[in-house]
């Protein structure tokens, strides 16, 4: 009897430690939630966005990271709900027109980042001359957004040499990029790091 006690008692103890780590996982899990705000402009089909948002999900995924996506391109003063609130912001070919007049962005540019506001900006018809093939717009759109918000996270000098954070994006790969190490220990450990007012301009 004394030896099935101390059984039960083990097991007992087990599983309050097994409920425990997954309370602390799903706390963890929470306390790094994204909230996106996305706003279509150019009326990208559904499932060529929804695809992208899965290559997002999926980037992020990877350093233990949840994105939740808002259709609407306004943001929640972060801090209100305890999650991050960032926003996308799809430029139709109008309005990429006009910014890229007004701000003389290079050509190369198929993003950009505004920290003081939380916001991405992303040229689609770029990334679509770009890539040159429009039923696959979804994967390199996937790459650029999940790009940009890694910049909003990451902050000033946050290009690397390979991986996700570097400079040159290859369009034509379909292979998923990732942040390197030293990016992941940045971004869990940094969540919460004020925003500095800078734009990003990058990914040639």
């Amino acid at each position: 009897m004394t030896a099935a006690l101390a059984v039960a008692v083990a097991m007992t103890v087990g599983a309050r430690a097994s409920a425990q780590d997954a309370s602390v996982a799903v706390t963890d899990l929470r306390d790094r939630t994204i909230v996106l705000h996305v706003a279509n402009y150019p009326a990208l089909w559904p499932h060529v966005l929804a695809w992208a948002r899965a290559r997002v999900e999926k980037v992020y995924e990877g350093i233990g990271v949840r994105i939740v996506w808002v259709e609407s391109d306004d943001t929640v003063r972060q801090g209100q709900d305890g999650r991050r609130h960032l926003t996308v912001i799809l430029l139709s070919r109008d309005m990429a027109a006009k910014k890229i007049s007004a701000e003389r962005t290079p050509a190369h540019v198929l993003g950009q980042a505004h920290l003081a506001t939380g916001r991405v900006y992303i040229f689609c018809d770029r990334i679509a001359a770009a890539h040159g093939t429009p039923t696959l717009l979804s994967i390199p759109l996937g790459n650029v957004i999940a790009h940009e918000v890694g910049h909003l996270l990451l902050r000033e000098n946050s290009h690397s040499h390979k991986g996700l954070m570097r400079a040159n994006v290859d369009l034509q790969s379909m292979q998923r990029q990732n942040f390197d190490t030293s990016q992941t220990t940045a971004i869990r450990t940094s969540w919460s790091t004020p925003a500095q007012p800078a734009w990003l301009d990058d990914l040639r």
